[in-house]
């Protein structure tokens, strides 16, 4: 088992992560530099992990250029980037982010450690052949050769076949997961073992096989050059998976066709990159610089290559496919608007995502890793009841403590391939707002019965009610000379009788919809119509005035003048109801125009009287709670929510202002017309 220096100054949480991770090496935690060296001093470290979150690295480089290749791995809280990485020194083999302790860290240090140990060996083979070698050397010995097929082929002895072997095999173990490293490796390795003038790598995609990589080539050539699916080489290589040398004396078709195209590829030799039984592609490689026939063993050691070189691919093309999945499924992770909950078996929360840690109130880096038993009741209840149990909740719905929150949840169970249960997750969303939009629908429909059961009571009551007037008035005349009597129906009796008829009246209006006259009115005329019904009912108290549109200029409106009109009334009338006496209001009228826009604005101006902005606000706001309305003020809180309704009817809208001292309701409607001295400067189709 090797030994494994951690250097860092974080708490013993952080170590025990390193050390569950690293399960099967030996992790030695350390807090300072000192400490470091006094180890390796007494015992040999495989391996050092520095956090750099505890130890700048500007503070410890003495101790990186001091350190063999690849002896450190740095553990940042982010990944750098490629530019900060190659500026490391060479003591440091890779870094890695936190958040991947547990699925890259061991893979790295596997790596590491097997690489170190492939240098070992390689070392001692060297130090082996200097030992056996002879103090003089001839310069101009030449190796045995080998007769085969009428030809002499040199050969190499095994010692140094074995050597650039392993030094070339532990080269290709270094790249991680780095394809472009791969390939230099790939060709550093091959140039050790001969020293050719070009070769390429071809790789396979659905048009054919391109050329990933080259040594020797023209750049343009070799962006360009591509070999078809069923080329003749391509053909042959997968049906034999042997090397092809170029023929020198094509016999048949299908070997001419070889020639030819090892001709174009600018080589003479093609060895297969198979994996699992199939050509994924091919390399190619020309003559020595020294134009020497090459070994067999080179040959064949190269073949091997080529099949490692195959595997090698592939497995990176896997790893980045698993990489885009996983960056994926963490995009679709993070954009979820509902929270996401996962454990394994081992009861560990493994999926944490936004939405969740928005809705619980979490850090989601905190959670990621802990117990379930950190998750707010009954979440974790629920995730070990799945777990364990098989139990899915479907639309459940829940109150997570503390706070009592609604939440809607679904839950199910992780299987691995033999269906054995490896985990559980859960599905929910804040069912808050949802439970407010709900009990606001049904305040809603129950407004909406109500307002019906009023409509239909108004109704039933005005026309007794207009009997009960005529009478009242009969007996006033009648009993004349009873002064008493008189007083009586006329402080009392007539008032309340038209007080219940003013309320009846509003009451129609605002439970039901009021068919509407529509018509091109003079919005003068309006301002006239609502001014005349406002002086009738105005308290002696309070001072009122309106001021129309110039003379000069006709605006024309689609409205239902005397409904609107009264409209106007009623929101005086909750002016009225809102102040003291003595007040000031101002009705008046003006245009504003907005390029081929145009609308026209009523408003209502009074003196602040003590009312605030937002009890003025509150007056705008429609009557939704029937359970606060006061049957004695009724009368009076129907005139503003009348005003709105009338209003909204005519494609207008009703807000608050204040300036300076002075309040201001404001209508505004869309106009259809503007005339001035009889010509029509504009025309709208609001309403129409």
């Amino acid at each position: 088992m090797e030994l494994i220096a951690l250097l860092t100054g974080r708490d013993e949480v952080f170590t025990s992560e390193i050390k569950k991770a690293l399960k099967r090496h030996t992790v030695y935690p350390l807090r300072t530099v000192e400490e470091f060296e006094d180890l390796n001093t007494s015992i040999s470290v495989n391996l050092l992990l520095v956090d750099t979150v505890s130890h700048r690295l500007s503070r410890m480089e003495d101790l990186l250029d001091r350190l063999g290749e690849d002896k450190v791995i740095l553990l940042y809280p982010e990944r750098p980037d490629k530019m900060s990485l190659e500026e490391l020194p060479k003591s440091v083999y890779e870094c890695v982010d936190v958040e991947s302790i547990h699925s890259e860290l061991p893979v790295l240090v596997e790596r590491a450690i097997e690489r170190q140990k492939l240098k070992n060996e390689v070392n001692l083979l060297k130090k082996a052949r200097d030992d056996s070698m002879p103090i003089q050397v001839p310069v101009h010995s030449r190796p045995d050769v080998e007769i085969i097929s009428n030809r002499e082929m040199p050969l190499l002895s095994g010692r140094d076949l074995q050597e650039k072997i392993l030094v070339s095999f532990a080269k290709m173990l270094n790249v991680s997961f780095d394809l472009r490293k791969l390939f230099v490796h790939f060709m550093d390795s091959i140039m050790e073992i001969a020293r050719v003038s070009r070769m390429s790598v071809m790789l396979k995609d659905k048009d054919g096989f391109y050329v990933e990589t080259n040594y020797g080539l023209d750049p343009y050539i070799a962006d360009n050059m591509k070999l078809k699916k069923n080329s003749a080489l391509a053909g042959w290589l997968a049906k034999t998976g042997r090397i092809m040398q170029k023929p020198a004396n094509p016999a048949d078709t299908n070997m001419i066709n070889i020639s030819s195209e090892m001709d174009f590829l600018q080589c003479t030799y093609s060895f297969p990159m198979i994996h699992k039984g199939r050509l994924i592609g091919i390399f190619n490689i020309d003559n020595k610089i020294t134009d020497e026939p090459f070994y067999r063993e080179e040959l064949e050691i190269i073949y091997m290559f080529c099949n490692y070189l195959a595997a090698a691919v592939k497995d990176i093309d896997l790893y980045h496919e698993i990489w885009s999945q996983k960056e994926f499924t963490n995009n679709i992770l993070s954009s979820m608007t509902s929270g996401m909950i996962a454990i394994d078996d081992e009861e560990k929360i493994t999926v944490f995502n936004n939405a969740a840690a928005e809705i619980l109130e979490f850090d989601r880096a905190d959670m990621e890793g802990r117990d379930l038993r950190n998750l707010p009741s009954p979440l974790g209840d629920i995730l070990y009841d799945t777990l364990v149990t098989g139990t899915f909740y479907k639309r459940h719905e829940i109150e997570i403590q503390p706070g009592n929150m609604p939440v809607g949840i679904n839950s199910f169970r992780l299987t691995d391939e033999d269906k054995n249960p490896s985990g559980a997750g859960i599905v929910f969303s804040d069912l808050s707002s949802t439970k407010t939009l709900e009990e606001h629908q049904r305040r809603a429909e129950k407004l909406e019965a109500v307002n019906d059961l009023i409509g239909k009571i108004a109704h039933e009551v005005r026309t007794p009610l207009t009997s009960i007037q005529t009478y009242t008035q009969l007996l006033s005349d009648k009993y004349g000379d009873d002064e008493e009597l008189q007083n009586f129906f006329s402080t009392t009796v007539i008032q309340s009788i038209y007080k219940l008829d003013s309320l009846i009246n509003k009451l129609v209006i605002f439970s039901s919809k009021p068919d509407y006259n529509f018509q091109g009115e003079d919005i003068n005329h309006i301002i006239d119509e609502a001014a005349n019904e406002i002086s009738k009912n105005i308290p002696n108290g309070y001072k009122f005035s309106k001021q129309d549109i110039e003379n000069d200029r006709s605006v024309l409106v689609n409205a239902d003048k005397k409904l609107f009109a009264k409209a106007i009334s009623y929101l005086v009338s909750g002016i009225v109801n809102a102040t003291s006496d003595g007040t000031e209001i101002m009705l008046k009228a003006g245009t504003i125009l907005r390029d081929q826009l145009s609308s026209v604005e009523i408003s209502i101006e009074y003196k602040l009287s003590g009312t605030s902005s937002g009890e003025r606000q509150n007056l705008l706001k429609p009557i939704t709670d029937i359970n606060t309305l006061d049957i004695d003020t009724l009368e009076t809180e129907l005139n503003v929510p009348i005003c709105q309704k009338v209003v909204e009817a005519h494609g207008g809208t009703l807000e608050a202002r204040d300036e300076g001292d002075k309040s201001i309701f404001v209508i505004k409607l869309p106009v259809t017309e503007i005339t001035v001295t009889g010509s029509p400067i504009e025309k709208g189709g609001a309403n129409e």
